[in-house]
């Protein structure tokens, strides 16, 4: 059985601007004189950061037109893309509707500026990041997307070439292009592009060598990479998989004490959905959800409730508190629900089916001494007599052999080695113990 997770994902909407709300480049409030309404989809609060969408349009545009001059007295290359596609004022990317009228923007801008000296070089360069950011999302394994993504790839090199003759692609922006095109390659899978992922992500990794200082937690990144695709290259074994997860959540994992230790709370934020993501798919369940419990109160302390990166945490939340177990009697997966008549009965949904449709399940109630926790399910030891000091203590479970009916738990307390027990033993944790009373 694969693992699989409900789909819960939401966007939100532009803030509606309060009572004595102005433009805080206009210094109007209400609409401006074309009917254009106060708008605001960022990370600002209370007055802060509403403008009319022409007015952000204008002010983008003005201070392109400064870094462009920039680039004409220095021959470098500015970040315009900053300048369109975050807030100024609370300096965190803007969403939805405005990103999309804001990347018009900048499209529009440049295209009036292109003949402009130095413009074609910025040009150049947003292009490649909006390539780069197409070909993140492409699924090599599938043929359409592959055609499309060697499309992407051969424009990509292309204008790292033209980049490269004028000496205008920096060392990391030239590195997090290979670095995408070996992700690509990757996901194709076969033993040709397999190898080239391995190429590039050896370039990759060979140009952060050469920048060096800041760039260490970078360079781990790749060299993971590559072993990964050297463990595909030699058809790893399911061992060599485990291998391969621990070293991802390791290096995560580092990441995020990085942004965590810089004190800045969006790359934090990020950095903790992505290792939470790989925590979830690792079947380390109860730290996920002690993680994302952490960075759902700091994405509402410094986004509100309605940012996007809030809603991704709530998202992957609500799948990490999924209880996900299987029947003695059957190989379907089901989702337990909760204990009835003091745990003798359990409440399950499903069989779950790949991709999840939940209005076709159906709810249950079974005897409890039916359920088996599934891999990745919290659960909680309880009628231990040998092991007394177990029961109570909670933790994940990682493997399982049913027709042994041997469970191998990893428990949260990091001090205790992992514990093989039967089913009748644990209990599906439901409710995480809050860890401050755990500790008092």
């Amino acid at each position: 059985m694969s693992s699989s997770s409900r789909s819960t994902s939401k966007t939100s909407t532009s803030s509606m601007p309060p009572d004595g709300a102005s433009c805080w480049l206009c210094l109007e409030d209400g609409p401006d004189d074309s009917g254009a309404p106060l708008v605001r989809d960022c990370s600002c609060r209370g007055h802060s950061g509403f403008a009319h969408l022409p007015c952000l349009v204008k002010y983008g545009n003005q201070m392109a037109e400064q870094a462009l001059r920039k680039v004409e007295a220095t021959g470098t290359v500015a970040n315009m893309v900053d300048i369109f596609y975050k807030c100024p004022n609370c300096k965190q990317d803007y969403q939805n509707g405005i990103l999309v009228e804001m990347k018009k923007a900048n499209i529009t801008f440049h295209k009036e500026k292109l003949m402009q000296p130095g413009a074609d070089k910025i040009s150049l360069a947003i292009e490649s990041a909006e390539l780069e950011k197409r070909l993140r999302n492409i699924n090599g394994r599938n043929k359409n997307e592959r055609d499309e993504g060697l499309k992407i790839v051969t424009k990509l090199l292309s204008i790292s070439r033209e980049l490269k003759q004028c000496d205008c692609l920096p060392i990391p922006m030239g590195a997090g292009m290979d670095e995408h095109i070996g992700d690509f390659f990757e996901s194709c899978s076969d033993d040709h592009s397999l190898k080239r992922a391995k190429a590039f992500y050896e370039k990759a990794r060979d140009a952060i060598v050469a920048w060096g200082g800041e760039y260490k937690l970078d360079r781990k990144g790749v060299d993971y990479k590559i072993k990964r695709v050297e463990a595909k290259l030699g058809g790893g074994s399911g061992n060599d998989r485990q291998v391969g997860k621990a070293a991802a959540v390791k290096l995560l994992q580092e990441r995020y004490d990085y942004c965590v230790a810089l004190g800045n709370d969006n790359d934090t934020i990020t950095a903790g959905i992505n290792l939470a993501s790989v925590l979830h798919t690792s079947d380390h369940a109860i730290e996920a959800e002690r993680l994302l419990d952490k960075l759902i109160v700091t994405s509402r302390r410094v986004h509100g409730s309605n940012h996007n990166q809030t809603q991704k945490c709530l998202s992957l939340l609500q799948a990490v508190k999924e209880r996900w177990v299987i029947l003695h009697s059957e190989q379907q997966w089901f989702e337990a629900l909760k204990y009835k008549k003091n745990g003798k009965k359990c409440v399950i949904q499903g069989p779950i089916k790949e991709p999840r449709v939940t209005d076709e399940e159906k709810t249950i109630t079974v005897p409890s001494g039916e359920v088996r926790p599934y891999k990745g399910t919290p659960v909680m030891f309880h009628g231990l007599k040998k092991a007394a000091h177990l029961n109570g203590k909670i933790g994940d479970v990682r493997e399982f052999c049913q027709s042994a009916d041997r469970y191998e738990v990893h428990l949260e307390d990091k001090g205790l080695k992992p514990v093989l027990a039967k089913h009748g033993n644990l209990k599906v944790l439901f409710d995480l113990p809050d860890p401050k009373k755990e500790s008092s």
